[in-house]
């Protein structure tokens, strides 16, 4: 058996059409990095050790399934490896796995490295590397974030100098709120794939000749720039809403349509961190535009939006002023129960920023979690159990907390497809065992 697949006119011709359709809606800056490491895996040697720096849990293993795609379309079946303590208690336990894994395929992706490898693993590994190379004929990827790159290199030198290559797929995390917040509607489980598909089909149908009319054309691009945004590409999505929505809306004076525009300009602004320009957008061309139109509701929402932005900046007061004061009552006297019990949440957010832990937890458990329970509203649920056992962390209280994430939160954002926030709560899962684990201190 040969080390390298057999290359032909026509599989070639394939397997560059494959790689460079996979790398279509990657972030620019990573499309280099994936195409040389798609060409390392198909015509380097059966064993490679391979590093893929990544930053996002979520943008990894969207890059995985592209990576599994082209590579499946070469014959080279990929399988993946996650490393727990539980189910490797040593690297022993690892390279058996990675022997009997590299039987049936030729790639083999490593995950949960970061927080697997101590400092006797990865010497470990540095001692075993010619084993592991004889025994796991296999082309290795090695997922890791940016801190342990350094400790590899550190303690493993040896084994650091045999690696094929490094792969930086890293993205800047979004400076506001990182924590799981409530969403009405669905969430959109398509693939990376399916959600760029689609928006290739609305951009040829909006391209067409003649164009369609605005009612149809106008719902296409707010369709298009939510896709966009989806897909981490803020700049693209920005772009809809400011040259081709907003435009539109203000031709047609359609006054409503053009402020709701301009607030979704604000949340791709605040997604960027330009807190001062989403502030100023929200209080001076959107909030005024529903007080004029005596939109109550909408005015509301914007107010609540205001009010997020305060509390990131630390305006902790003015922003639990303007929800008590200007956005609870309203969906209060709207009957709009789901929106009242979202404000009732963020009031929380706001306590327990404050240190008002207790007062936090009784909005949450008596005012919030059974009025989504009621309501069916599943996802919501989970999430206020999220923040009931952040404030039970707070408190001292790790098992219950680790309770709560491991058996009412995960599996129903599993279940429902929120890989984003199922991911943030496996991280704070892991930390609440390591948390565990430690011994007492004093």
């Amino acid at each position: 058996m040969t080390d390298k697949p057999t290359v032909t006119n026509d599989s070639a011709f394939q397997f560059n059409h494959a790689r460079h359709l996979a790398a279509l809606d990657l972030r620019p800056q990573h499309v280099p990095d994936f195409q040389r490491l798609v060409k390392d895996l198909r015509f380097g040697s059966r064993f490679q050790l391979l590093i893929c720096e990544y930053s996002n849990a979520t943008y990894r293993d969207a890059l995985i399934e592209r990576l599994d795609a082209v590579l499946t379309g070469e014959g080279l079946a990929p399988a993946q490896l996650r490393l727990t303590p539980e189910t490797h208690p040593d690297f022993a336990a690892a390279e058996a796995d990675l022997r009997q894994l590299a039987a049936q395929h030729p790639a083999i992706h490593v995950l949960g490295g970061e927080s697997w490898f101590d400092d006797t693993r990865w010497q470990t590994f540095n001692v075993r590397r010619e084993a592991v190379a004889r025994d796991v004929p296999a082309r290795l990827l090695l997922w890791l974030r940016s801190e342990p790159l350094g400790r590899l290199a550190r303690l493993a030198p040896d084994l650091w100098a045999w690696r094929a290559g490094v792969f930086s797929f890293t993205v800047e995390d979004a400076p506001v709120p990182t924590d799981i917040t409530p969403q009405r509607g669905p969430i959109d489980t398509r693939s990376l794939a399916e959600r760029s598909q689609r928006i290739a089909t609305l951009r040829a149908y909006l391209d067409s000749e003649p164009p369609p009319p605005d009612d149809i054309r106008l719902p296409l691009l707010d369709e298009m720039a939510e896709l966009y945004r989806s897909l981490g590409k803020l700049e693209e999505s920005l772009r809809i809403r400011e040259q081709e929505e907003l435009p539109a809306f203000e031709k047609l004076g359609d006054l409503r349509s053009a402020a709701v525009t301009r607030g979704q300009i604000a949340d791709i602004l605040v997604a960027r961190g330009e807190l001062d320009t989403a502030l100023r957008i929200h209080e001076q061309e959107v909030l005024p535009v529903f007080e004029k139109l005596g939109n109550l509701r909408e005015a509301a929402v914007t107010r609540s939006k205001i009010a997020d932005i305060l509390r990131v900046r630390g305006e902790l007061d003015t922003a639990l002023r303007i929800l008590e004061q200007e956005v609870l009552p309203v969906f209060e006297k709207l009957g709009d129960v789901h929106s009242a019990t979202v404000a009732r949440g963020k009031i929380a957010n706001i306590l327990q920023a404050r240190g008002e832990l207790d007062a936090a937890l009784r909005i949450r458990e008596q005012e919030v979690l059974p009025v989504y329970e009621k309501l069916g509203d599943l996802r919501s649920a989970a999430v206020a159990r999220s923040k009931i056992a952040d404030i039970l962390q707070s408190r001292g209280e790790l098992a219950a907390a680790l309770r709560l994430h491991e058996q009412e939160v995960l599996p129903v954002l599993e279940k429902l497809g929120d890989r984003i926030s199922a991911d943030k709560i496996k991280e704070r899962i892991s930390t609440l065992k390591a948390l565990l684990a430690a011994p007492p201190q004093g």
